[in-house]
């Protein structure tokens, strides 16, 4: 079919429409591109489709910077300007929030465009299957990313462009001291193998890097086995992990964690409202992945809660702590509810560090924890829920305790819409509604919403 692209919609895919009035899905092509596509799915809804060429491109189009761009499953727009995919953005925010279009404010950009990860979970794989046709590498030991809606296949790191800089020469010498060892790559279908995932975490502001190498299980093995790679490790690596992950999933699971070297932790600093404060990063621990940009967005935070010294908040999914953390010097109380155990003893510590008295933990999902009975009294609530956005019983929670203002952190507009649209109709009015770019070169998006009671 030869379309002409309407516009970009969300999770960042083309949508064009055919002669016959139904749409067509496809991956690669900006508004307003005569594009040329190959049907490979047919609903009476709606087509998905494969870009075969660009007929007419869009004067937005740029020269992606990373070769494996298209294939690779890391980002989705380096094919077009930054302003441009802040404009896409944009559009499909408010297209998605479009009964609360007015509330909407200008997005806020990254302060970087690029190498802006702190964190990237990395995949070994064989560098010489036929399943990876994307690796020029002819080794039976390489390191990569997933192609993009594949299970299986893989193109090698580096280069990569949205990582930090510094995870590069690091990824270097575990590839070589990963080829030297004459251990093969973990095999998904027969399970056999050594190594897994390699996970790499990055204080910006004291420029360390954390390490952890995912292996299948080796009892044979201690950790002198390693003592070539940390010798190796170039001065900015201050903790180095080894995990041993046994289970069948591709998820980065603990069977056996054994710290290598240096500290248990490396520590970030972030700046808020003149405020300096230090976070202690795990090898499991969450921590949002652009560092400047989270500077902004606890900024907003603060600025549409427009906290009070007698507000008692309440923090559910809390983390590490974080949010609650910057806004204690503002308010009375905080109490932060986070399901993950080490988290909450994460956050405890972060607390601690940061001489935060006003502020008590919690550890329990969310949805087990607000059946207490003994909650205290709230009149101000944060919530920054995974993608799945929050449950019915945790909304008809939020409508039982009233609280005079909420304030809503979503990294998924599809999920915040349903919420919103669930918790307007139970007497509350959304206030403001502030955008963020967290995730330069991809589709995602950050997005604070200030709710008040009506």
């Amino acid at each position: 079919m030869k379309l002409i692209v309407d516009k970009i919609v969300y999770p960042g895919r083309s949508l064009a429409t055919g002669e016959d009035g139904i749409v067509v899905f496809s991956d690669g092509a900006l508004p307003g591109e005569h594009i040329d596509v190959l049907v490979t799915k047919n609903k009476k809804t709606y087509k998905e489709a494969s870009l075969q060429s660009i007929d007419q491109p869009s004067p937005d189009r740029v020269v992606p910077r990373c070769p494996s761009f298209g294939a690779c499953g890391g980002c989705t727009f380096q094919h077009t300007t930054y302003a441009h995919q802040l404009h896409i953005k944009d559009t499909y925010v408010r297209e998605l929030l479009l009964p609360w279009i007015a509330a909407i404010k200008p997005f806020i950009a990254s302060p970087e465009e690029w190498h802006y990860r702190n964190k990237m979970e990395f995949s070994f794989f064989d560098g010489r299957s036929p399943l990876s046709p994307g690796a020029p590498i002819k080794s039976a030991v390489s390191l990569g990313l997933h192609q993009r809606k594949e299970f299986n296949r893989y193109f090698p790191v580096p280069p990569c462009f949205i990582c930090d800089s510094d995870f590069l020469p690091v990824i270097d010498e575990i590839v070589r001291f990963a080829r030297a060892s004459g251990q093969g790559v973990y095999d998904k279908r027969s399970h056999q193998g050594f190594f897994r995932h390699l996970v790499m975490r990055k204080s910006k502001r004291k420029n360390q890097v954390l390490i952890n190498l995912v292996t299948n299980i080796a009892p044979e093995l201690s950790p002198p086995y390693f003592e070539t790679l940390l010798a190796a490790l170039p001065p900015s690596v201050a903790s180095v992990y080894w995990t041993q992950n046994g289970g069948i999933s591709d998820a980065v699971n603990v069977d056996i964690l054994t710290l290598l070297r240096g500290e248990p932790a490396i520590e970030e600093l972030l700046t808020v409202r003149n405020r300096s404060y230090a976070f202690l990063i795990s090898p499991f621990s969450f921590f949002q992945t652009n560092t400047l940009g989270t500077e902004k967005l606890y900024d907003t935070v603060l600025s549409l809660l427009e906290p009070a010294s007698t507000d008692s908040v309440l923090d559910l999914y809390c983390g590490t702590g974080t949010i609650g953390i910057v806004l204690a010097p503002f308010v009375q109380t905080v109490l932060g509810v986070e399901q993950v155990e080490s988290a909450v003893e994460n956050a405890r510590e972060n607390a601690r560090r940061n001489g935060v008295e006003n502020i008590s933990f919690a550890a329990g999902s969310v949805e087990k924890w607000i059946k207490k009975e003994d909650i205290p009294p709230c009149n101000a609530i944060v919530v920054d829920p995974p993608r799945g956005g929050l449950s019915n019983k945790v909304i008809d929670f939020i409508v039982r305790c009233s609280p005079a203002k909420i304030v809503y952190v979503s990294c998924n507009p599809a999920t915040l819409a349903r919420d919103l649209t669930a918790m307007t109709a139970r007497g509350f009015s959304v206030d403001c509604i502030v955008p963020i770019d967290m995730f330069p070169q991809t589709y995602h998006v950050e997005i604070v919403v200030s709710l008040r009671k009506t």
